[in-house]
């Protein structure tokens, strides 16, 4: 056989692997589209039958989780999981499979990104789903994300760019393939939800104010006991917790004018305030939060008043839940739990 034939050869042979690798690929990117669109579609909770729960009150009292038990719970709760409602998700498909400890040590070497959060997935054939990679586990697909925005502010294109080339070089490294989505393309889905985020990102706070000047910190410490608060000294604050380490709400010592300008006087502030951060909270805990404000009230002999001084009865408390349960609809229509994963990641 001639020189020239056995090159032909050799030229056929390599077409053909090619062509069976990208066949390969194909298959393996409708078989995820597929999957993906076989999602269980999200239950709007305020169009429930029967309309929302009627108020239960809840118990004032120390949680009953133990705090090591609510840091393990935590820690397992936070492991976050990508999603396209909020992360730009760059698939990855690999020759053949790899083990996840090569692909960490790669991306310890090779990917560096340190401007947002972003992560590297693995396709866990077994359980069909995504997850974090696993040293010992094989795979043949991947995924990389990028965080689209946070209460920074979105990514811009020059992050997302830079985003892209270091899940390139990184897949590369791995004899991988890695398909990045247009940069322009996806800084335009970050502004737009980061709008979204900004929309919805809303903080309540009332005061419980009383003639003292100062509040007496015994007072403001035996009630955080009781209620179940824990002091965060790093914030300088109380934050109560629920079972899984997610803060309810947060207490604080009101902040007079004197205090929001740095002039003296911060000390004297005549009241103590109870902050909700919305989109990290669930529908439920409004009710606690205004239960924990109403308790507080009746202990220090004091009474609820917004930022601007004015009174809190029960039916400025009614409206605010409802702008509440307006904010957490509009969330869970957008596919982003209130309280959950994503929303934690979003406003962080």
């Amino acid at each position: 056989m001639s020189e020239l034939q056995l090159g032909l050869l050799a030229i056929g042979a390599g077409v053909i692997a090619s062509v069976f690798f990208y066949n390969k690929w194909q298959e393996r990117q409708y078989r995820r589209k597929a999957d993906s669109g076989l999602a269980p579609s999200r239950e709007d909770v305020l169009l429930r039958e029967g309309g929302p729960p009627d108020r239960v009150e809840p118990v004032l009292g120390p949680l009953d989780t133990e705090p090591t038990d609510r840091v393990a719970l935590a820690a397992h709760a936070s492991i976050p999981v990508l999603s396209d409602h909020v992360d730009l998700v760059v698939p990855i498909e690999m020759a053949e499979e790899v083990s996840g400890g090569e692909v960490l040590q790669a991306v310890a070497e090779i990917f560096q990104y340190r401007s947002r959060f972003a992560q590297w997935e693995g396709f866990d054939e077994t359980t069909q789903s995504w997850g974090a990679l696993r040293p010992d586990q094989e795979y043949s697909m991947m995924r990389a994300g990028l965080q689209l925005s946070d209460r920074r502010g979105a990514a811009s294109v020059e992050e997302i760019a830079a985003f892209g080339a270091a899940v390139e070089k990184t897949a590369a490294a791995l004899g991988a393939l890695a398909t990045v989505p247009d940069a322009e393309s996806a800084a335009a889905r970050a502004a737009e939800l980061d709008r979204f985020c900004s929309d919805v990102d809303i903080r309540v706070a009332v005061h419980v104010v009383t003639g003292q000047t100062p509040f007496p910190d015994d007072q403001m410490r035996e009630f955080a006991d009781i209620a179940g608060f824990e002091f965060d000294s790093e914030e300088g604050s109380f934050r109560r917790r629920d079972g899984t380490g997610r803060i309810l709400c947060t207490l604080e010592r009101s902040k007079s004018p004197s205090d929001q300008t740095g002039g003296a006087g911060a000390a004297a502030a005549p009241g103590l305030t109870l902050e909700l951060d919305v989109p990290r909270s669930a529908n439920e805990d409004f009710d606690q939060f205004r239960y924990l404000a109403e308790q507080l009230a009746r202990r220090i002999g004091g009474r609820i008043v917004d930022d601007n001084g004015q009174a809190l009865g029960p039916a400025a408390f009614d409206a605010i839940r409802d702008r509440i349960r307006n904010v957490h609809r509009n969330m869970e229509v957008r596919g982003i739990d209130p309280a959950g994963g994503l929303a934690l990641r979003l406003f962080s």
